[in-house]
Order: C-alpha cells, then sequence, then structure tokens
C-alpha cells in the first residue's frame, strides 16, 4: 500500500467510500415500525416531519374544512353526533358565579351580566363554536362594539368563520407569523387578520385588505394536540372517511335490494334466438301483474333470483362505524346513535364516564379561552357605566354550567345526601351542578315557608347532616337478639361458616 493510502486509510476508518448509486444502508433499529418493508412503505408514504403549524397549512385547513361541511350537512350521523356535543358541552348557556363576598355587588354584576348575555345570544354564539370546532377545526368571535344593544354596555360578539381570519399576502419567511396571525417571541397572539368579508361570499371581491384586530379582541376557540400549534384542523379529520364509508355502503346496500326486486323473476330458454317469432330476444322484457298466472315462451324456464348481498350485516357494520365515528369526541356509542336497547342499566351509565369527562375539559377550555376573557373587558366596560369600584382588576368569580340529565334520580339523591353528612360535598357545589345559586334558592325556601334564611338553612343541617351522620358510626348487631327477626340470625351464622379460614388461611 501506499504511502497516500495508508494515509487516507487512516483517516477513514478502512472504509471503503459510498459511490452515488450505491443503496442506501439499512436502518439498524430495534422498532419494527421505523424498518422501511415492502410490505409497509405504501401505509407509511404520507408520513411527514412538518411542525404543528406546516401540518395545518392554509390549504390543508381548506381542503378538510370544506370536506368536513359537507359530509356534515349530508350525514344523518355526523349531524346528529355534532349537535349533541354542542348541547351537552354548551346547553342552555354557563351562569356567572360572582365570588367577591359581597352578596349586593354579587348579585348586581350577575343580574347585568344575565341580561346582557340574554341580548346579545351568548349561549346560542357558544353552542355554534362548539359545532364550527367539531366541524371546521376552529371557532373565532369577535368582541366589538354594537349601538343598537338596549343595555349601558355595549358591546357585542360576531362569530367569524375560519376562512375570514386569513392573510391574503403572507409576507415570505417572516418569523412570528402564520396565516392569519402574528405573534410575540413567547408565542402569543399579537393580532388577527380579518378579512371584513366571507371569501365565499358575494362581496369577497370588494375587500380584500384584511383588517388588523387586536388578539384581546378576538376570542379563538380549537383543540391543542400537538405543541406550537396555533390553527386546528376538524376534529373528526380522523374518521371523516368513516362518515364516507357509512353512506356507501348504505346506498350499495339498497341498490342491491332495489336490483333484485326489479328484477323479481328472471326467464331462461334453452332454444335458439332465431326458432320462431315466440321465442325470447336478448334481455327482452315481460309485463308481470300481482296475482296472475302467464304463461311463458316456448322453451322459456322461470326463476327466482337469490339475493347474495350479504344485508344481514348492515347493522353490525354501521354500528361498528358510528363508535368509530364518535371516538374522536369521546363520545359512546349509546349517546352518538341515541341507542341504548342493546344496553344494561348500569353498562349505559358507565359508558357516559369517558364522556362526561371529556365534556368538562371542553368546558374548561372554553372558560379560558372565551369566557373570562370577554367577560374581563365586559366587566371594565361595566365598572364605567354602573359606577361599581374599580378594584384595578377583575373580581373572583366561577361559571355554572348546565347540570347534566341524570338516569336515576333516587339514587343520585341519595349519593349526594351521603356526600353531605360525610362533609365530603357541599349546599353549594351540589346547586352549581344543578344550575342554580344556592343562596338564591335558600332564600325562595325561606319565602315559600314565611321563615328566616338562617332558620331554612338549620333545618336544612339538622335534615343532611346530623340525622345521616351517626347512622355512619352505629355498629351493625351481628347476634340474633330477642328484637331481631329469625330469619337474620340465620343469615348472620350462614355468613361466618362460610367465612371460616380454609387450610390456606384465607377466608
Amino acid at each position: 500500500m501506499s504511502l497516500l493510502g495508508r494515509v487516507r486509510r487512516f483517516f477513514t476508518g478502512g472504509s471503503k467510500p459510498r459511490l452515488a448509486g450505491d443503496s442506501p444502508l439499512p436502518i439498524r433499529a430495534k422498532y419494527d415500525n421505523a424498518q422501511t418493508t415492502d410490505n409497509n412503505a405504501y401505509h407509511w408514504a404520507s408520513a411527514d416531519s412538518y411542525d404543528a403549524d406546516s401540518a395545518n397549512s392554509k390549504a390543508v385547513r381548506s381542503t378538510l374544512a370544506k370536506r368536513s361541511r359537507y359530509e356534515t350537512e349530508n350525514n344523518g350521523d355526523a349531524k346528529g353526533i355534532n349537535l349533541t356535543h354542542a348541547n351537552y358541552v354548551v346547553g342552555r348557556g354557563p351562569v356567572l358565579r360572582m365570588e367577591s363576598g359581597n352578596k349586593g355587588f354579587n348579585d348586581a354584576v350577575e343580574a347585568v351580566w344575565k341580561r346582557w348575555a340574554k341580548l346579545v345570544k351568548l349561549a346560542r354564539k357558544l353552542r355554534t363554536m362548539v359545532k364550527a370546532r367539531v366541524r371546521d377545526g376552529e371557532a373565532f368571535l369577535f368582541i366589538t362594539s354594537n349601538p343598537t344593544l338596549p343595555e349601558k354596555v355595549r358591546l357585542d360578539v360576531v362569530g367569524i368563520e375560519c376562512e375570514q381570519i386569513t392573510t391574503p399576502y403572507l409576507p415570505y419567511r417572516e418569523s412570528n407569523r402564520i396565516d392569519g396571525i402574528k405573534f410575540d417571541e413567547w408565542g402569543n397572539p399579537l393580532w388577527y387578520d380579518m378579512l371584513k368579508y366571507h371569501p365565499g361570499g358575494q362581496w369577497a371581491q370588494l375587500l380584500v385588505d384584511p383588517e388588523r384586530v387586536p388578539a384581546k379582541f378576538m376570542l379563538h376557540l380549537f383543540r391543542e394536540d400537538r405543541p406550537g400549534q396555533h390553527r386546528a384542523v376538524p376534529e373528526i379529520t380522523s374518521t371523516l372517511g368513516n362518515f364516507a364509508q357509512n353512506r356507501r355502503f348504505r346506498e350499495a346496500v339498497i341498490s342491491a335490494a332495489e336490483n333484485i326486486a326489479n328484477f323479481s323473476v328472471l326467464v331462461k330458454t334453452g332454444a335458439s334466438l332465431d326458432e320462431g317469432p315466440d321465442q325470447l330476444t336478448t334481455f327482452s322484457t315481460l309485463p308481470v301483474q300481482k296475482g296472475m298466472m302467464v304463461a311463458l315462451p316456448g322453451g322459456g324456464d322461470a326463476f327466482q333470483p337469490k339475493a347474495e348481498q350479504p344485508s344481514a350485516t348492515y347493522s353490525e357494520f354501521t354500528r361498528s362505524q358510528l363508535r368509530e365515528e364518535a371516538r374522536p369526541l369521546n363520545m359512546p356509542y349509546n349517546i352518538a346513535a341515541c341507542d341504548s336497547s342493546d344496553y344494561s342499566f348500569s353498562g349505559g351509565r358507565l359508558d357516559h364516564l369517558t364522556y362526561f369527562v371529556s365534556v368538562d375539559v371542553d368546558q374548561a377550555d372554553i372558560e379560558d379561552t372565551v369566557l373570562d376573557p370577554l367577560f374581563e373587558i365586559w366587566f371594565a366596560e361595566a365598572v364605567l357605566e354602573y359606577g361599581w369600584n374599580d378594584t384595578g382588576s377583575t373580581p373572583a368569580h366561577s361559571w355554572a354550567w348546565p347540570p347534566r340529565p341524570q338516569i336515576d334520580d333516587e339514587k343520585t339523591a341519595r349519593a349526594r345526601q351521603t356526600n353531605l353528612a360525610t362533609g365530603t360535598e357541599t349546599p353549594s357545589n351540589i346547586a352549581n351542578e344543578n344550575g342554580y345559586d344556592y343562596e338564591d334558592h335558600v332564600q325562595r325556601l325561606a319565602s315559600d315557608y314565611g321563615v328566616g334564611v338562617e332558620e331554612i338553612k338549620q333545618a336544612l343541617f339538622r335534615v343532611n347532616v346530623l340525622s345521616k351522620a351517626g347512622s355512619f358510626a352505629q355498629p351493625q348487631p351481628t347476634e340474633k337478639t330477642e328484637d331481631s327477626p329469625p330469619g337474620k340470625a340465620n343469615r348472620v351464622n350462614r355468613i361466618k361458616r362460610l367465612a371460616k379460614p380454609n387450610g390456606n388461611g384465607r377466608a
């Protein structure tokens, strides 16, 4: 080996240099799904390494939103799931609960907010936001001034579709900016680019330059699935194809049934088609009437076709599809289908738990991104109009959402009474779950019964706490007593016999 070769070998480690055209080295990974083989190459062909905002680009969001809207408006399952989810999450709308410690001030703020929210149809717009988030991926509310409102606080909220939040001429390679939104260096929105008219509307060409709306006046609701994500695609994106498959399968089953019904009787013949005028010609038709016997042409033989379409699996297929279609919302089958015929009572309630947890998360998200920022701006305006004391910050408050329907009211009442007696629950929390304010409810009770508020509270305390707390600490009799019924002693002795230790020392 020459001196030059030895030097090259020293620096390259003796490895042969790869030439252009050599096959790539195989990935020596211990994960099966990290391997690319002939069997999975097509399956992973669409996998990419984009960040969250690049993956949810304007073209991708536009295509998915259009297809999702089309499917939702033409598929009863998609439409019903979306409506049901909005009704569970928002319902009649959240109720403001002030927690400042000053009852008079709390009542005044709650009354003014309730009147204002009813005028601007806040509950209806929140339901629309939830439906838009499921169908379109995101929803916007624009806080503006409405001089026509018959209120001192003339703020209003206007729903904006996702296509109106866009930058027609997005600067190339400008940092901290995506389509429709400009951010600071920490990722917080600074402003939104909002078109005055919807791009798909008849006035779209009048004003194409967007209005720059400060972020505090734009309420943006979407589900964040990835870090650094600022815009979203429809929540039913992963199962959007299932809705289309379900419709195609239904149409195929119906078409097969119609075809069989249309060709209810067929005629076959072994004779030549040219032997006479009474012979059948290819695909010729004969009139068939109900209740009549018809003589066939010479050489003809009638038979009835059998339906080969597996229509018996239609119900099983649609149930399986509907379960997957509603899964992105954590919605169980019996809520998505409005059908609990195959459920037991406890099974139906158990399936609701996962969905109710998801509803709680969605409601908390709405509080953080919509209700609290909206109330902060509204309260600042209300302080100026009503002369309330300006403390420089938004007073303590919470939101009471509509109560969920109870399947068994009696069991729910007993469980709540037990929680009150053991101190694990408070009347205020239970009242919030039922959608009303505890103090207001006590005042109504006092007014209806003609007694004082404190007297009602003491009576409720005696009934729910004192009368029940002692029963949890009383030991239950285990032996037969003179007051015990005869059958009870036999049951106690039988339990004792069954509870004797066995050979391994365990009862």
